[in-house]
Parts: C-alpha cells; structure tokens; sequence
C-alpha cells in the first residue's frame, strides 16, 4: 500500500484545508499579539475561535507544519520537557521535523491516559513480544529439526 493514505483526488481539498488553517493561526497570533496577550496553544485556540467561529484542536495547530511555524516563531511560554523525560526529548531531537511533530502530538495524547491504562498497554505488549520471541524460537527449533545441517553450518561460523 501507498505510504499516503488519503484518494488522490482529496489532495487538493486537503491542501486547502491546511493553507485555511495556517492563516487562521497566524491571525489569532497576530491578534494575540496586538492585544499582548501570551502567544500560547489554548490562546491561539481560543483566538481563531473567537475571529473565525471555528473549533480548532492544539493536535491540529502541532502536526500543520505552517500553524505550529507560526506558533513557535511567536510563543510566548517555552516548552517544558517534564522531568525524567530526557529520552523522549532525545528521541525528539533526532528526528526530522515533519516527524518530531507527529510524535510531539502522539506523545501528548499518551499523557493524557491514565498511568494504569498506560501500564496494562505496556503488559500487553511485553506478552505479546514474548509469545513472538516464543514462536520465533519454536520455528527455529523446527527448521533445525527438519534440516540438522542447518545447525552444521550455523556453528561453523
């Protein structure tokens, strides 16, 4: 499959799309702005919703590349990395920006569960990556026991 999800025949309504809210976003910063108010996420939200009548989530004004350009070019409050949190910020860094977004604006999402739910997703994962490693090892086994040479050559190395 394409790694662009969306018909072709969406692209120009999508792009469209994207330039409106880059300008919206950029009005509700300048009209922040000249009110000199601070230039933050839940200010410029409020802001396009007050010009424009339109709702507009914080996720859509990070992963617009223009919106959150925009955003960043006139925050006022820095962004915090949480304590202990020097890998995410790791990670973050070392990736391209159009990605960094996308993860920023997952890993806000993941913030917003609970820690147990968050704990039992993690369970859930570490058992199914044992029952992988598990079926991994038995296909080994197998492949071994179908062709004992395969174990010749594996210890010659």
């Amino acid at each position: 499959m394409a790694a662009n999800k969306n018909p072709k025949w969406l692209e120009p309504l999508w792009e469209e799309k994207k330039r409106e809210t880059v300008k919206r976003v950029e009005q509700a910063v300048n009209e922040l702005l000249r009110q000199s108010e601070p230039v933050t996420l839940d200010n410029i939200r409020h802001t396009v919703k007050a010009l424009f009548g339109i709702s507009i989530s914080a996720n859509t004004i990070q992963r617009n590349e223009g919106a959150h350009a925009a955003y960043q070019k006139n925050r006022t409050a820095r962004q915090v990395i949480r304590a202990g949190n020097a890998a995410l910020a790791m990670m973050l860094r070392g990736l391209p920006v159009a990605n960094a977004v996308n993860l920023r604006a997952k890993i806000n999402r993941l913030r917003r569960e609970s820690k147990d739910s968050l704990i039992a997703r993690l369970l859930q994962l570490e058992a199914e990556r044992k029952r992988q490693s598990d079926r991994e090892d038995a296909l080994r086994e197998e492949i071994l026991r179908l062709h004992p040479s395969a174990g010749n050559k594996r210890g010659a190395r």
